[in-house]
C-alpha cells in the first residue's frame, strides 16, 4: 500500500521507513522543511536524503526552499513556534498527498524524540479531514525506535543534526553547548586544578582522544575516569598497559550515566 510521507530528516526517516516496511507500506517521501536554517544546513540534511535514497531506493518529491514562508507562519504567535511549524508543515503535506493521489500519508516527525505526539496527531488528522485523505500515527520511538535510528545512522553514516532546524533552535542549541562548556570545565577544574584545567581543555569533544598522546595519563591517575568524562569526547583510543589499570576493555563504558566508546591497544 503507497503512503505519503513527509520527512523532516534523514535520521527521522531511518526507524520510520523501516517500520512502515514491515506494516506493509510502500512511502513515497516528501521533503518539505523550508523551517530549517540557514540554507547550507538545509542541503546538508537534504543531501543526508539523498544517500538514503540512493541505498534504500525510494523516491523523493521536494519542494522549493523559501524560510520567509516559515517566518510568515510563526510570526504572530512566537512562543507556540515548534507548533505552528509542525501545523504548517503537516498541512503542506496532507494537500501535496491529496494531489498526488495517495489515501495515506504520514511524518516522520513522530520519529522525533523532541516533538509532541498528540499535536503532530491532532493536526495531521486534522488536515486529514480537510483533504479528504488518512494520517497514519505510528509511534516509531516505541520499541526503542530512538536507538534502533541510532543504529542505523551509523551503519549508513548518516549526519545527525544537533538542532531541530529553526534559527530558534539553533541559537537554544548554541546556549546549551555553551552552558554544558562551562560547566564541564568547572567540574575538571574541580578534580585537577584551574591552571591544568585550561589546558588539558583543549582536548574537549575531540573526535579521537588518544591516551597518552593527547592526554597525560597523570590525569587520569589523579581524577579517574572523570576526567574523561569532563571532556566529552567521541573516541578514546588508550594503550593497554594504561587501560588494565582501570579495568578497561574495548567497547562502551559508562562513566557516571555517560557513555564513552573505548578502544583499546
Amino acid at each position: 500500500m503507497k503512503i505519503f510521507l513527509h520527512v523532516c530528516c534523514a535520521p527521522d526517516l531511518t526507524i520510520s521507513f523501516e517500520r512502515l516496511l514491515t506494516q506493509g507500506y510502500q512511502p513515497k517521501t516528501f521533503f518539505y522543511n523550508p523551517n530549517i536554517y540557514p540554507e547550507k544546513e538545509y542541503n546538508k540534511r537534504k543531501k543526508e536524503l539523498i544517500k538514503l535514497s540512493n541505498k534504500w531506493g525510494f523516491e523523493i518529491v521536494d519542494d522549493n526552499y523559501d524560510p520567509k514562508i516559515f517566518y510568515s507562519k510563526i510570526k504572530n504567535n512566537l512562543n507556540n513556534r515548534c507548533e505552528e511549524c509542525i501545523k504548517f508543515r503537516l498541512e503542506e503535506s496532507a494537500k501535496k498527498a491529496k494531489e498526488l493521489n495517495f489515501d495515506f500519508y504520514s511524518t516522520t516527525l513522530l520519529a522525533s524524540p523532541r516533538k509532541s505526539h498528540s499535536t503532530i496527531k491532532k493536526w495531521g488528522d486534522y488536515f486529514a479531514d480537510y483533504y479528504g485523505i488518512k494520517f497514519l500515527y505510528v509511534n516509531f520511538r516505541s520499541n526503542n525506535g530512538v536507538k534502533r535510528a541510532s543504529e542505523i545512522c551509523r551503519t549508513y553514516d548518516i549526519y545527525r543534526q544537533k538542532y531541530c532546524g529553526c534559527s530558534y533552535s539553533l541559537n537554544e542549541a548554541k546556549e546549551l553547548e555553551e552552558i554544558s562548556r562551562n560547566k564541564n570545565f568547572n567540574e575538571l577544574t574541580n578534580i585537577i586544578g584551574e591552571d591544568d584545567a585550561k589546558i588539558v581543555f583543549s582536548l574537549y569533544k575531540k573526535e579521537i582522544l588518544k591516551i597518552p598522546e593527547d592526554l597525560a595519563p597523570k590525569y587520569i591517575y589523579h581524577g579517574g575516569l572523570e576526567v574523561i568524562k569532563t571532556l566529552k569526547p567521541v573516541m578514546i583510543l588508550m594503550k593497554k598497559n594504561i587501560a588494565e589499570d582501570f579495568n578497561l576493555e574495548s567497547g562502551r563504558v559508562k562513566i557516571n550515566r555517560w557513555k564513552a566508546k573505548f578502544l583499546i591497544w
